[in-house]
């Protein structure tokens, strides 16, 4: 009786092993959960992100997140709360693309939401072709394509704009 209950509870123990080892693929060199990455850019901009799991390939310099929360902290102090399903990190270029559920949070209390957005760090740009609702506390925006310079926080919504203003209550 003591010889099977020990061999039961190895077989358990092997099971959970077999469970928590997962072979990475070729191009993944690293694959960590529940990560808080730092960068700083060039010209002094912070970026804290955080995701459930991110997993990197050093031949592409790219970091892959999974429920991706991004700080951006310009150097004029002004920042960015950035949420989405999944995020593209390119850790050479500082470019980043997310997808799912993307909502941008600005200080200033804007609110932007979209399916896919990208921020290309040379033009200091968030951009995306995807329809767009950009809304705070005085107007709804509604239009497909948007570009905000974080530089210099200039926005544009590119086409199919609708706008809705709100009323005092």
């Amino acid at each position: 009786m003591a010889a099977s209950i020990l061999f039961y509870l190895w077989e358990q123990g092997r099971k959970e092993a077999d469970k928590a080892l997962k072979i990475l693929p070729d191009h993944v060199d690293m694959q960590v959960r529940d990560v808080l990455y730092t960068d700083v850019s060039a010209d002094g901009a912070k970026w804290e992100i955080r995701a459930k799991t991110v997993t990197y390939g050093r031949q592409d310099n790219l970091a892959v997140f999974d429920q991706v929360a991004v700080m951006m902290i310009m150097t004029d102090g002004r920042t960015y709360r950035l949420t989405a399903e999944e995020g593209r990190y390119w850790t050479a270029t500082k470019d980043m693309e997310v997808k799912g559920d993307v909502l941008v949070i600005s200080d200033q209390g804007d609110h932007i939401t979209t399916d896919k957005l990208y921020y290309t760090e040379k033009d200091k740009l968030l951009h995306t072709d995807a329809p767009v609702m950009l809304e705070n506390e005085k107007i709804i925006l509604r239009g497909k394509g948007m570009r905000l310079y974080t530089k210099t926080r200039r926005i544009e919504l590119l086409s199919q704009i609708k706008a809705t203003m709100k009323t005092g209550r």
